[in-house]
């Protein structure tokens, strides 16, 4: 009896590997291309990049045109991080800047349940994003490290087409103790006992 083989192999971790190394040896290419001596080669050489480019960008507007029919298709090409990845470098995501910074910090802030007393978001301009974090007053400063780490990495997970991405903490306003005295029908114990 054979067991079927776990998706994250190490040969699928190997294939994904691999191609980081292609994508970053493209960079190099390109870079090595942008101080070439022969202006028409590399003048070509992003002619045939940006033909290509456009190619996958029509076929992507296709299949999001199809996908637009089925809501769950569409939502989960765009949960996909190497389908939303392509989309956004094309432009195409299908899911606002805005809406994705929502459900983003929707999600990290039920992972701090109980870290935080309030969490606002604004999207400023061409797209800079502002997270305002109060933390809970009982917060230690490891926690609140871990809180920025948090809410920094998500967001520029699902909005890596941000202009800028801020996280900034406010204080929680002091808490107020409210003393009370205790009504007793003592004399001596009401002005601190006998002496």
């Amino acid at each position: 009896m054979t067991t079927p083989a776990h998706p994250f192999t190490s040969a699928s971790v190997s294939h994904e590997a691999a191609f980081e190394q292609r994508v970053a040896r493209v960079e190099t290419l390109l870079t090595e291309l942008s101080h070439s001596s022969d202006p028409m080669l590399e003048r070509a050489t992003r002619e045939v990049l940006s033909t290509v480019l456009e190619l996958h960008r029509r076929g992507l507007e296709r299949v999001l045109e199809l996908a637009a029919r089925e809501d769950a298709v569409r939502d989960a090409l765009a949960r996909d991080s190497k389908v939303s990845a392509m989309l956004l470098l094309h432009g195409l995501h299908p899911v606002s800047l805005g809406e994705r910074v929502k459900r983003t910090i929707g999600v990290v802030r039920e992972r701090f349940a109980g870290k935080l007393d309030s969490v606002e978001a604004e999207v400023l301009g061409a797209g800079s994003i502002v997270v305002r974090i109060v933390p809970a007053a009982s917060t230690c400063g490891s926690t609140r490290q871990a809180v920025h780490q948090g809410f920094e990495e998500a967001l520029l997970s699902a909005v890596p087409d941000a202009d800028s991405v801020s996280v900034e903490f406010a204080e929680a306003a002091p808490m107020l103790i409210q003393l009370r005295l205790r009504k007793t029908s003592d004399p001596e114990q009401r002005f601190g006992g006998t002496r």
